[in-house]
């Protein structure tokens, strides 16, 4: 898991949809690499649990920026880690500008985060820091501006890799990825009301699928580009809050079409 302090980074991310037997494969292929996460390594196998809540617009206008592939655009979320629940929450704002993403990520405790939209007057700034002020406020001025509300929450399991050679470089497996509606201030789910969104249907598959993900700063590492020649993977995108939408905010006549736009 990332650092508990603000993250502002550019990056570039390639995604794929592949088989339990082929990220066997790939975790095989990056072990002289890569290793595992340290939090990660401290939960049962190899994994810890994601949970992001997404805001957006009443017209869901960030959604369709993304459908769209609007050269600059954006996410608003506030994520948590279950495995940690005395932990924070981060305040991010994810920024793609053509194939650059920048995340600005603030920290606030967890105790007080509802407070920045329920009395702000009121909320202690003091609990935090000044790198984290500054990627707190910009999530909140976009928030406002936007007038963006919270959507849906979007929970998953992830097996995070760290590169051994390079300044930053990262490779990802997200499993079991699930949403739910969720329209107030809350990072407390419904467990009656959560919906799979890496199933066979959605993944337009015969079988569920892991989500892998390969990020990186501008050159793709040299041996990110092996592992991708020798077993052949193939470029698929994969929006998790696109396919969430499409759950919770579409007529099911149409949800089969959507899916094909959020998976290209």
């Amino acid at each position: 898991m990332t650092a508990n302090h603000t993250l502002l980074i550019e990056r570039r991310e390639y995604k794929y949809l592949i088989t339990e037997e082929l990220a066997d494969q790939v975790r095989h292929a990056i072990r002289p690499f890569c290793r595992l996460d340290p939090f990660a390594a401290k939960q049962p196998r190899d994994r810890y649990t994601i949970s992001s809540l997404y805001f957006d617009t009443p017209a869901l206008a960030l959604y369709h920026a993304n459908i769209v592939e609007h050269v600059d655009r954006f996410k608003l979320r506030i994520r948590n880690y279950p495995d940690a629940p005395d932990g924070p929450v981060f305040f991010e704002v994810k920024r793609r500008v053509n194939d650059v993403i920048s995340k600005a990520r603030g920290r606030v405790p967890l105790a007080n985060w509802e407070q920045l939209f329920t009395s702000p007057s009121s909320f202690p700034w003091d609990k935090i820091g000044a790198h984290d002020r500054s990627a707190v406020e910009r999530f909140m001025t976009l928030a406002r501006s936007h007038v963006a509300d919270p959507v849906t929450l979007v929970r998953y399991e992830r097996e995070p890799y760290m590169s051994l050679v390079d300044d930053y470089a990262r490779v990802t497996f997200d499993r079991n990825i699930r949403s739910q509606r969720l329209n107030r201030l809350s990072l407390e789910p419904d467990n009656r009301h959560w919906r799979n969104m890496d199933d066979a249907y959605t993944m337009r598959s015969d079988r569920s699928l892991t989500v892998l993900e390969l990020k990186f700063t501008s050159a793709v590492p040299t041996w990110m580009v092996n592992v991708v020649a020798s077993l052949g993977l193939n470029r698929l995108a994969f929006s998790k809050y696109g396919t969430s939408v499409v759950a919770w905010y579409t007529l099911p006549d149409f949800r089969l079409s959507n899916l094909q736009r959020n998976i290209a």
